[in-house]
């Protein structure tokens, strides 16, 4: 065989390589699909609708939308960091600043997320870039207006009226364990100078008068919607949204002088698919954020968005909510928790 021959032969297959390494790549690039985690009921709703379909359109890859709860996914990925089972994330405040600190995420850049510039910097900043949030929603008190006809003014007023049995035993709080329960401990806190003994004490006082310590919103929900429960310590949006269905006989109100923020942080998974960016870019576009707050009436961080008429009064300013300083609280909420399942549950 002539030399010239062998040599374009080589050069081939050389080429021929390098397309089949390149099409490897590509194919690593862009998967199937990419797994996504949502909470349940409205908000999975919201982001099937608002975010998953943005995203399907744009890459062509299917969004698998898995339901549960924060410190569930932070397992999930803690577990199995080279091959998380996670594309994209939304943990709760603490879990980030968990799974930042742990190396588990990657840095959010405009480059990689251009709808980033259109975010304030005390929404991702505080994070160290890691997370961004996507939504916040403020705590306040769903109640049937047969059973309560005249709303304690103040979380305190609530809290020793409980105690006393001025609203009977069909109350349902926020267990210590659920996602956003410990930092409602430090919120009850502050409503007695900040001393969680105090906090502790209170809550075990309320104990004999509550029906249920919710662990997930929907069971929350599902308590007052079967008459379990008459007074639920419920998230804003869920219960404006539950009220907007035509359940008359509820009304929602924030004692004062304010509440406890719940913030969903969008992530990208460390070791998963480059796509993943292109998700977080939807949820965090202004058409995406809009019709986020628009299903589930929660407060959204673009700042392009701006409320219509028909849900401005309904969500809450975040100069009514007050987010724990979770640089100092961070390494203290295991206690809580272990205190609260020897203590309360």
């Amino acid at each position: 065989m002539r030399r010239s021959t062998m040599k374009q032969m080589a050069v081939a297959a050389l080429c021929a390589g390098l397309v089949l390494i390149e099409t490897a790549s590509a194919a690593a690039e862009k998967p199937d699909k990419i797994v996504v985690t949502a909470y349940g009921g409205i908000w999975a709703q919201s982001v099937k609708k608002n975010f998953v379909s943005c995203f399907e359109k744009k890459d062509g890859i299917k969004a698998d939308v898995l339901t549960g709860e924060s410190a569930q996914w932070l397992n999930k990925i803690r577990a199995n960091p080279s091959h998380p089972p996670i594309d994209i994330i939304t943990l709760a405040e603490a879990d980030s600043f968990r799974a930042g600190r742990e190396g588990l995420l990657e840095k959010i850049t405009p480059e990689k997320v251009p709808n980033l510039k259109d975010i304030p910097e005390r929404f991702y900043k505080p994070w160290n870039g890691y997370s961004v949030v996507l939504n916040f929603g403020a705590m306040g008190v769903m109640y049937d207006k047969s059973a309560l006809k005249n709303p304690p003014a103040t979380w305190k007023d609530l809290i020793e009226g409980i105690i006393a049995g001025k609203y009977g035993k069909k109350i349902a709080w926020p267990s210590g364990t659920y996602t956003w329960g410990p930092e409602f401990i430090w919120f009850v806190a502050q409503q007695y100078g900040g001393s969680i003994d105090t906090a502790f004490e209170k809550i075990k006082a309320m104990r004999p008068y509550i029906v249920k310590f919710w662990n997930t919103p929907v069971e929350a929900l599902n308590l007052f919607g079967t008459n379990a429960a008459d007074i639920v310590l419920y998230w804003d949006g869920r219960a404006r949204s539950f009220i907007d269905k035509g359940n008359t006989n509820a009304a929602f109100y924030i004692p004062k002088p304010n509440t406890i923020a719940g913030s969903v942080l969008i992530s990208k998974v460390k070791n998963t698919p480059q796509a993943g960016w292109d998700y977080m870019n939807c949820a965090l576009s202004t058409q995406g954020q809009l019709g986020h707050a628009e299903t589930i009436l929660y407060g959204v961080t673009n700042d392009k968005v701006v409320y219509p008429d028909s849900i401005k009064n309904k969500v809450t300013s975040s100069d009514d909510i007050i987010i724990p300083p979770y640089s100092e609280i961070i390494d203290k909420i295991p206690n809580w928790v272990e205190r609260w399942n020897k203590e309360i549950r």
